[in-house]
Formats: structure tokens, C-alpha cells, sequence
């Protein structure tokens, strides 16, 4: 059996089947699968990662305090899109390859976007509470996604899915996104504008960037202020996007009219992103917008593609650390 020792802290065991573990044991692999806890991998732990030459990767930290020690390290594959808790210049550094899984999600979080808003329009969440207490049918009067005007920032694969339902509703769909070309947003439905447009135009704004230096908390005070009075704001991507302490006064003022949340800044919630979570304008869930059996089946399949190329000397695809390719003679 090939050398190569593979370690995923995720789940790759569906309903009693593991592709996964299957498509690396026919590539003479082997893999080791462990379910920790969160904050599992420290710098008091970084044995665990020892001897290992692959990570298929959660949301654990990958830097030079939980890495150092991990010399065999070839290739961290993240199952998911966000890579904003691996340390890419260390991973280049070092020659080590990071990929993530997008796409494969995209569907899943596009639908957990819109349950949010159908949450925060109709009232579905204060309708269910009262009438689970025997409470009166009074609930405030939810408004028509018809009616709406939707408005993203990034149009990436969830992005374009999301379009796709906005339509679906008949809603008028506004994409601020200059990564990608005018025409490309116009052919999926939707209407490329300013950010400015964006936010003056929009009953309702979705989040679907990364998190990166440049956007830390690019949902600010200024941000909320030049939002519609009267808007939602759904966030499926990362909490570190917004401001969580103008979020949360943007909402007692009433300037907002709420707030569909799958991701906090802090996780689980503590401090203030619990004070957020924790207003009646506010609906919260786990990040769990890709927490579905065929979602979750997608990504893992697709780290596991990854990291198989890798360990056979091949490009794998979704390379997010690009630069490293040349270094490895991968390039071309």
C-alpha cells in the first residue's frame, strides 16, 4: 500500500455509505477520519496532525502555531468555500497546496438564503411560537418576495444560484460584483449596478463574498445607513463581514426591519454576537447552510479529488493558493 496517510475532521460516512473513504482506498491510499470537538487542533495539540500527508479540512485553524510540526503536510483540502481560518502564505511558504469545494455547496446555501428571508417576510418564526402557546393569530403583516427587489454582493456559484430562485419568486434582482463581467450577471437575470444602486434600491441584501483583509466588517454603520429603512440583511457567508455592533443598532432603530443570520462573528455565539442573535428582528441558525446529505456529499467527494490528484503528482482543481503551482513545477 502507498505510503501517503490521509486525515479528514470532517464527515465522510453518508447514510452508511463513505465514497469517500472508497475513492482513497482505490488510489492505494489510506485515511484516518476523526470527529473532534471544536477547537480541537491547537498549539498544544499539533501532534494530531503529525505524519499525515493530506487534511481534508473543517473550520479548524492551519498556521504556523497548529502546522510546524506537521512535516509531511502536501495538500490541505477545505470542505467548503471559505479558507479564511488557513494561512495561505504559510501554506505557500512551505510548497503545501490548499483547495476548497466550490460549487458543490451552492445549491444548498442558496436555498438556507431565501428560507431566511421567507422567515423574515412572513413572520414564520414569531407565527409558529405563538401558535404552538395558544397565543393570538396577530401577527404583524409580511410582505410579498414579489414585491421585492433583491440585491448581492457576489455572484459566484451561490450567487448565481440564489439569482436563480430570486427570479423563481419574480423578484427584481440588482448583483454588485466587479470580479465578474456585466454581461455574465445580465445573461443569469439579473441587473449589474454600483454599490451605491445596490443598497438605495434593495429591500433585501444578501452576502455572498469571502472573507478577506480588504472586506472585514464591510457591513458597517455607513453600509447600514444607505440601506432602505425597512430592508433585511441575510448573511450566509462569514459573521466577520459585518459589524456586528452597528448591525445591532441599525435593528433597535428600527432602520432595518431584520436580519437572517447563518453565521456570526463569534461561533458559537458569545458577547455581542449573542446580544445580535438574540434580537427578536434577528433570525439565527448554525451555519448550517450547507448541511445537507447531498451537499455535504458533493464537497467531500470534491476534496477528496484534490487531494487524490495531489498525491499522484497531478494539478489538483479549485487551487486557491495559486502561486504555489509554479514552485511545485505544477503550473501550466
Amino acid at each position: 500500500m502507498n505510503p501517503y496517510r490521509i486525515l479528514s475532521s470532517c464527515t465522510i460516512e453518508f447514510k452508511g455509505q463513505s465514497p469517500v473513504t472508497e475513492m482513497i482506498e482505490s488510489a492505494d491510499f489510506t485515511i484516518d477520519v476523526k470527529r473532534p470537538q471544536p477547537g480541537w487542533l491547537d498549539a498544544e495539540t499539533r501532534e494530531k496532525i503529525v505524519g499525515y500527508h493530506a487534511l481534508i479540512a473543517g473550520g479548524e485553524s492551519l498556521n504556523a502555531a497548529t502546522m510546524d510540526r506537521a512535516d509531511d503536510i502536501l495538500i490541505i483540502a477545505r470542505n467548503g468555500v471559505g479558507y479564511d481560518k488557513v494561512d495561505l502564505d504559510y501554506c505557500t511558504e512551505r510548497g503545501i497546496i490548499v483547495t476548497n469545494t466550490p460549487g458543490a455547496m451552492a445549491d444548498a446555501v442558496a436555498d438556507q438564503a431565501f428560507a431566511l428571508l421567507l422567515g423574515l417576510s412572513r413572520q414564520l418564526v414569531l407565527g409558529d411560537a405563538r401558535v404552538k402557546k395558544g397565543d393570538s393569530y396577530d401577527i404583524p403583516i409580511g410582505e410579498d418576495l414579489t414585491a421585492m427587489t433583491l440585491g448581492l454582493f457576489g455572484c459566484g456559484h451561490i450567487g448565481a444560484e440564489v439569482i436563480h430562485r430570486a427570479l423563481g419568486f419574480k423578484m427584481r434582482v440588482l448583483v454588485h460584483d466587479p470580479w465578474v463581467d456585466g454581461e455574465k450577471i445580465r445573461a443569469l437575470g439579473a441587473e449589474p449596478v454600483d454599490r451605491e444602486t445596490l443598497l438605495a434600491q434593495s429591500d433585501a441584501i444578501t452576502l455572498h463574498v469571502p472573507l478577506t483583509e480588504a472586506n472585514l466588517e464591510m457591513v458597517n454603520g455607513e453600509f447600514l445607513g444607505q440601506m432602505k429603512k425597512g430592508s433585511y440583511l441575510i448573511n450566509t457567508a462569514r459573521g466577520g463581514l459585518v459589524d456586528e455592533a452597528a448591525l445591532i443598532g441599525a435593528l433597535q432603530d428600527e432602520h432595518l426591519a431584520g436580519a437572517g443570520l447563518d453565521c456570526q462573528a463569534t461561533e458559537p455565539p458569545q458577547g455581542q454576537s449573542l446580544e445580535l442573535v438574540r434580537l427578536d428582528s434577528v433570525l439565527a441558525l448554525p451555519h448550517s447552510g450547507s448541511k445537507t446529505l447531498a451537499a455535504r456529499k458533493r464537497m467531500a467527494i470534491v476534496a477528496a479529488e484534490g487531494i487524490i490528484a495531489r498525491l499522484q503528482g497531478k494539478m489538483p482543481n479549485h487551487v486557491v493558493n495559486k502561486t504555489v503551482l509554479e514552485k511545485l513545477g505544477l503550473a501550466g
